[in-house]
């Protein structure tokens, strides 16, 4: 036994010595934690420290030493994420998070993967074990092919995954069917069971409540791999399109991670259609397209419509279908046993909707940001609440702001009653993409700035938009975007057309149609008109300027030749041009023949429209609109634009019957028609119907189209009663034939709003002789007075 140095420190010493140590340490530490995380009390840091620091053999003094340098270092070290750090920040960190602090947890430094065993130090920073082995690459020993990942070591070397999955040393017999393969799992004796014989243990999922696989068990439950991906896979930065999502294929090589949307698999030949496209699926083991995959899913019996489609989750009623799956989630309603509004996705026993944890469903359709339930969109919030950041983030200005100016469209698009749509309307619509360039120029928006676009259907609709929010001022659209369409015209015509069409457009038609829409009780598209009025002007200078003749070269000869040349009877609008022409000694007096009025050629026999006004007012098959549009031209025969502007002001209600204002005197409804009418009045109130809330008073429309705040187009009117076997030209002209056949002319012009003339010409269609009437009613008038 060797005696001790006589100027060895005593054991006392030495471990005073570590213990001053390890005690300097942990104060350099913890002022480092407290100055970086201020709401972190000193007493709590130094807890914190006694989980996270090991107990090895050299003792701790050593790691916090280093801990301290490099918090010295970097003072954003606990929220930076870097992972390009001690291992013991990996362990602090987490306990930190756990702790609920603001802090960052260092990740691997390729897959992102959040682990506290981060033990491989890189340039880049720590490499969780997987991305380890991945990276390193090396010549393998027996298929001597370069750059491949080595699986395990051997006498002559490291082998790659190819070999060492063909390595005869790995191979035994199975326990299911007795070949020679590859163990995937070992029994309870100790034999192993090759990929085919091992049936991997099934599990109930906590969420859609499917027996299934399990992608995940944890403390909460087992969850299946469709819960799996919908909610706790984990999301990073996609490396294409640069959004936090999740990820479907991690980075490797040179490619970054790709989330499901930019991820597209291996370009194949699918084994059902027989085309090279990506197959990312297997049907049978076999790849597959992801058309001819969708095609061929098998469905079941849907639980709440009946009807066989794939299934697309699981709940307490049963197997779900998209389209169920949507309504339901898309319509809470007050669950009949707690109470609460959520989505119905049990029945009780008598087949009354309850929500799933009243049934001990752990699904949780409830909204994390704002606790509404229901319309799930995605990362845990509801539609709206995406919806409202989406607004945000359409109309916010170089700021980041939404101008105030834009406060009430903003209002109105985040309170969209139908928010999938409306969300679907920002990201795909070009009425979006439109608007968004029009606030990123930082000008504020006005009719003049949308008079500088080309004239197209997206200008039209932000206009209409903007004026049903109350950003721009009401003004006759119809008429007031004529001036700017003219412009845009007249951009690639010669100056003296420009110099005759302007004061026509203006001083001339534009005059008479202000007049007109001044008095007019219904409001009328003249836009249309006018605009072909313009064209067929410059179409006749053009054709003046082919012939080398001058405006005031015209004669009867040359007009009645342009006339009669061309394909159409659109040419007989000139008369309107050459009338002012004339009037401003710019022409002689000129004749444009006019268009011989014909009689109505289609007429429905009176039984086929007593049969479809019956089918109108009893058949549910048809949309409340079409029943409600059918009925009222089949009874009253009114113009298509007429019949598009209806409103429920237009409905008088009485005690006992309901009148309809279609011209100056009201007409007697059938109490049938009467009920549709008040139905869809109720249905157009705001935001019922329409995509946009309407943010300034106006009147509601029954029959309200695509554009916002705008009744559907008289062509879409034609168009959709058609398709449901209401003929409008045909049932118009029956209405009105049998209306004439029984009123006179100013009556029936009273009731229909149609004019005086044209009202006189339908009675003579109806050849009618009302000296009799007139006769017997002066024989009334006369009794009477007795």
């Amino acid at each position: 036994m060797t005696a001790p140095s006589p100027t060895a420190p005593s054991v006392v010493a030495r471990l005073a010595a570590q213990a001053a140590r390890l005690d300097a340490a942990t104060s350099a530490v913890t002022t480092h934690l407290t100055a970086a995380l201020p709401g972190l009390g000193s007493e709590e840091a130094a807890a914190a420290l006694v989980v996270a620091v090991p107990i090895p053999v050299r003792g701790a003094a050593r790691f916090l030493e280093e801990l301290a340098e490099h918090l010295a270092g970097h003072p954003a070290a606990l929220t930076s994420g870097s992972s390009l750090c001690p291992p013991l920040l990996l362990r602090l960190t987490q306990v930190l998070y756990e702790g609920g602090h603001p802090v960052v947890r260092p990740g691997c430094a390729h897959c992102g993967t959040v682990r506290t065993d981060l033990r491989q130090l890189r340039p880049e920073g720590r490499l969780c074990a997987t991305c380890d082995a991945k990276s390193r690459r090396a010549t393998c020993a027996r298929c001597h092919r370069e750059g491949m990942r080595i699986s395990a070591r051997r006498p002559e070397g490291g082998i790659c995954s190819a070999c060492y999955h063909k390595d005869p040393a790995r191979l035994e017999e199975c326990a299911g069917c007795g070949e020679l393969q590859n163990p995937v799992v070992r029994r309870e004796d100790g034999r192993g069971l090759c990929i085919r014989c091992w049936k991997r243990p099934t599990h109930t999922c906590v969420t859609c409540g499917k027996t299934a696989v399990a992608a995940l068990v944890d403390a909460d439950g087992a969850l299946c791999h469709l819960c799996y991906n919908r909610h706790r896979r984990p999301r990073r930065l996609c490396g294409r399109c640069g959004q936090l999502k999740r990820i479907a294929r991690n980075a490797h090589d040179n490619e970054p991670d790709l989330c499901d949307g930019c991820y597209r698999g291996p370009e194949v030949t699918c084994s059902a259609c027989g085309r090279i496209r990506p197959c990312s699926s297997k049907l049978q083991g076999q790849p597959v397209c992801g058309n001819c995959y969708r095609r061929n899913r098998q469905g079941e019996p849907c639980a709440r419509c009946g009807r066989t489609k794939p299934v697309n989750t699981r709940w307490p009623i049963g197997p779900v279908c998209m389209t169920c799956y949507n309504t339901v989630l898309r319509s809470p309603a007050e669950c009949s046993r707690c109470g609460t509004v959520q989505p119905l996705i049990a029945r009780d026993a008598d087949g009354i909707g309850v929500c799933g944890p009243c049934v001990g469903f752990a699904a949780d359709y409830t909204c994390r940001q704002c606790g509404r339930a229901g319309n799930p969109h995605s990362r845990g919030r509801c539609a709206f609440c995406v919806l409202a950041e989406r607004v945000d983030l359409l109309l916010a200005g170089a700021d980041g702001v939404v101008p105030e100016q834009l406060q009430p469209l903003a209002t109105a698009l985040a309170a969209a009653p139908a928010p999938f749509q409306a969300i679907q309307w920002i990201r795909e619509s070009p009425n979006s993409k439109l608007l968004a360039r029009l606030v990123t120029e930082d000008r504020p928006l006005s009719h003049e700035l949308l008079d500088e676009l080309p004239p197209s259907r997206n200008q039209r609709y932000i206009r209409q938009l903007l004026l049903h929010t109350g950003v721009l001022g009401a003004r006759n659209e119809d008429l007031e975007r004529i001036p700017g369409w003219l412009e845009h015209e007249l951009a690639d015509k010669p100056a003296a057309h420009a110099n005759l069409a302007r004061p026509f457009l203006h001083w001339f038609l534009l005059r008479r149609a202000r007049q007109r829409a001044a008095v007019r009780r219904y409001p009328a598209s003249a836009d249309r008109d006018l605009r072909r009025r313009v064209s067929v002007a410059l179409e006749l200078l053009a054709w003046l300027d082919q012939q080398q003749l001058a405006l005031e070269d015209l004669t009867q000869e040359h007009l009645d030749g342009w006339v009669t040349g061309g394909a159409s009877q659109r040419r007989y609008l000139i008369r309107y041009f050459l009338s002012w022409t004339a009037s401003r000694r710019l022409t002689r007096k000129l004749t444009v023949p006019s268009i011989p009025q014909q009689e109505p050629q289609a007429l429905l026999d009176e039984d086929d429209r007593w049969s479809l006004l019956q089918r109108c007012l009893t058949d549910d098959a048809l949309p409340l609109d079409v029943r409600a549009a059918g009925a009222i031209t089949l009874l009253f025969g009114p113009s298509a634009e007429r019949l598009c502007h209806l409103t429920p002001d237009h409905l008088q209600r009485g005690s006992k019957h309901t009148h309809l204002m279609l011209g100056r005197h009201p007409v007697l409804l059938p109490p049938r028609l009467a009920g549709l009418l008040h139905q869809l009045a109720e249905e157009s109130l705001p935001g019922s119907r329409s995509l946009f809330a309407q943010a300034t008073p106006g009147p509601r429309l029954l029959f309200p189209g695509l554009v916002p705040g705008k009744p559907i187009s008289t062509h879409a009117m034609t168009q959709k009663l058609n398709r449901h076997g209401i003929s409008v030209r045909a049932a118009r002209n029956s209405a009105l034939a049998a209306l004439a056949a029984d009123l006179p002319s100013p009556i029936l012009a009273d009731l229909t709003g149609m004019h005086r003339h044209t009202a006189i010409r339908w009675v003579a269609y109806a050849r009618r002789d009302w000296a009799e009437y007139l006769a017997a009613r002066a024989e009334d008038q006369q009794e009477g007075r007795r």
